[in-house]
């Protein structure tokens, strides 16, 4: 898989604009017409760099969680100083590696804040002494970021060629427990590896500042080959399960035996039993595990050389987990596990092992090597020979350092794959962000445009609307106008021919009076199509003319309060108030039969006030008759248009106040 640099890396690279760089010292210069193929071609080099290093993390083994059925999950320390661990590896050895593993519940964490209690500084070395007075630092680590740790599938500390019989490790801080309870550490598991062997493997700890709670808490299962994952575990599939014993319907057919045969003597450092896990049955961890085995090897005179036995305890199920045995110096040719006590199914007792692994010089002798046994089960998925066909039930079966590599390869590939996501989404937002820029600019520019078109259109508009206006005014005063002043005169000329008691002249009389209404009807309606009347100014001079002119002949007073303001009128609401106060004239010349009258114009900051009020006859507002007139109607129904409220205030005998309140 290859991949140019990211910039900043000293190569080819992306920057975070989203265009590609050139060597460092030659400028860039993109050009606007070649913007968006430039994205397109980084975002699709992008994508593929996201695939191939999801391909090559895919094409390695990951961590799979154990069971941990048989509850022994490690060490848990108290945070107090000094905290130490100490492993007795047995004689004097340079290591090539340690291997730390966490405790892990199999689900979910060891401590209610999300940590499994990984220390967060460490140091580890060798001494001779069992004392560690002359130890060798070997290794020291702190965790990149806070809580990092918890995070950790192991970690790996490379020897630097010290040599001891004891490892020590001092624990140089803590994690928190929940709810202030003070400070904690644990470990799941001290791996030490020397050439490909765990030397660790079975060897005494001890520690200070610990608590023991067995089977999950305890010194010894850091040295009991249990971890929190499923060690060796490669990607490729298994083509069976494994040896499988022939069925028993009671524990009377003891002991049943596999032996492999590895052709001649060898010294074994370690044994590995990886217990069944089989696809066809139900999902069961150490199917067919027996509860009680030996494990024991012969040479070729006939020497025996025990490596394990449980004894009268019965030994926990490992679920799927392998079991790990230390070797023997004394080189065998032969290995045998006898199940002394059957797994027991529903109704019937079985012995079955996944893979038997017997390490010497850092290798797996037994792959491929003869299998014979007291028993068998053969079918498609359970053959003797698949006992030592390098893969557990489910997987192929790993070494120690290819496992290791792997493992920690595919971490680094994810990290780094991680961090290229996390570019991308940052690149990619930021292309967004620009093209959302541009997409706005070109909205923004149409909408200014279409505003100013509008504008245009609209101010046209109003300008012709506005010169129609004056020409419908003038229309109406030239023509109408006159043709209205023309029938009054005439009405009045001709009454005087007659007698004043003839009944035509009441007639004229009363056409020569309707033509002037009329008049002044137009009157109004011209000044409110005259665009020069459009103001309150302008309406408040119109009131005023209004007053005069039909309360001419009665003594009246105007009064004006305040000043109009010098915002627009709109016409219609200049039409509604000129309207009502000339309802309320006309209703009080008609009817209230009052010699006097006061007019009251009072303009405030929001809003108009318009009282008309008379000394005449007076009414009951609130009676039937009143209601039946159409004056009222058409002062409430004004003031509504109006948004405003009418009030009118009389009683026989004592006048009429009749009050608009109305905003503007």
């Amino acid at each position: 898989m290859t991949r140019s640099r990211r910039a900043g890396d000293g190569g080819h690279g992306i920057d975070r604009t989203g265009l590609r760089t050139h060597a460092p010292g030659v400028p860039v210069k993109p050009r606007a017409c070649l913007f968006l193929l430039a994205a397109v071609a980084v975002s699709r080099a992008d994508d593929e760099a996201l695939r191939d290093l999801r391909a090559a993390i895919d094409a390695l083994p990951a961590p799979i969680a154990a069971e941990q059925s048989h509850g022994r999950l490690g060490f848990y320390g108290l945070g107090a100083e000094p905290a130490r661990i100490t492993v007795d590896l047995g004689s004097e050895v340079v290591p090539d590696e340690v291997v730390l593993f966490p405790a892990r519940l199999p689900t979910g964490t060891a401590t209610g804040d999300g940590s499994n209690g990984f220390p967060p500084s460490l140091s580890v070395a060798v001494s001779v002494e069992a004392d560690s007075s002359r130890r060798v630092v070997l290794a020291r680590w702190i965790e990149a970021g806070t809580g990092s740790g918890n995070h950790l599938p192991f970690l790996r500390l490379p020897g630097n060629g010290a040599s001891g019989r004891y490892l020590t490790f001092e624990i140089g801080a803590f994690r928190p427990r929940e709810a202030g309870r003070g400070w904690f550490f644990t470990l799941g598991e001290i791996v030490v590896l020397k050439d490909g062997v765990n030397i660790a493997l079975g060897r005494p700890a001890s520690a200070t500042a610990s608590t023991e709670n067995a089977p999950r808490w305890q010194v010894e299962n850091l040295t009991d080959g249990f971890l929190w994952c499923l060690p060796f575990a490669g990607r490729a599939g298994s083509p069976a399960n494994g040896y499988h014993s022939a069925i028993d319907g009671t524990q009377t057919n003891l002991p049943k035996w596999v032996e492999v045969d590895l052709g001649l003597d060898l010294p074994v450092d370690g044994l590995q039993l990886v217990p069944a896990h089989p696809r066809d049955f139900a999902d069961v961890g150490g199917f067919g595990f027996p509860p009680r085995f030996r494990i024991t090897g012969f040479s070729e005179e006939g020497g025996e050389v025990p490596f394990f036995d449980t004894g009268a305890t019965p030994f926990p199920n490992p679920g799927a987990a392998t079991v790990s045995f230390p070797g023997s110096a004394v080189p065998v040719r032969r290995v045998r596990v006898e199940a002394l006590e059957l797994w027991q199914r529903t109704g019937d007792f079985i012995f079955a092992l996944g893979e038997l692994q017997v390490i010497s010089a850092g290798k797996n002798v037994a792959r491929g090597v003869p299998v014979s046994f007291g028993d068998t089960t053969t079918t498609a998925s359970w053959r003797p020979e698949a006992l030592v066909d390098g893969y557990s039930s489910r997987h192929e079966l790993l070494d120690w350092r290819t496992w290791l590599d792997s493992v920690s390869e595919r971490e680094s590939l994810q990290s780094r794959h991680d961090q290229l996501a996390a570019i991308l989404v940052d690149e990619r937002e930021e292309r967004m962000r620009r093209w959302l820029v541009i997409a706005g600019m070109a909205v923004a520019i149409v909408m200014i445009a279409a505003f100013v078109m509008v504008a245009a259109v609209r101010h046209r508009s109003a300008r012709d609307h506005e010169a129609w206006r004056v020409r419908l005014a003038g229309d109406l005063h030239d023509e109408i106008g006159a043709s209205l002043s023309h029938l009054a005169l005439q009405s009045d000329l001709a009454r005087r021919t007659v007698g004043a008691d003839d009944p035509l002249a009441k007639r004229l009389a009363s056409l020569s009076e309707s033509a002037r209404e009329t008049l002044d009807h137009l009157r109004d309606t011209v000044w409110l199509l005259d665009p020069a009347c459009g103001s309150w100014s302008q309406v408040d001079s119109r009131l005023a003319s209004v007053s005069a002119r039909l309360l001419g002949d009665l003594s009246h007073e105007f009064e004006r309060k305040g000043s109009p303001p010098e915002s627009p009128a709109p016409p219609e609401r200049s039409r509604e108030i000129v309207l009502f106060l000339k309802e309320a004239l006309t209703n009080l010349r008609r009817h209230a039969g009052s010699a006097n009258a006061r007019v009251f114009l009072g303009w405030e900051e929001d809003r108009l006030i318009l009282e008309v009020a008379d000394t005449g006859r007076g009414f009951d507002p609130d009676s039937p008759e009143a209601g039946r007139g159409r004056g009222i109607v058409n002062l409430k129904t004004r003031a509504g248009n109006l948004g405003g409220i009418c009030r009118i205030e009389s009683c026989p005998g004592s006048g009429t106040v009749i009050r608009l309140e109305t905003p503007l």
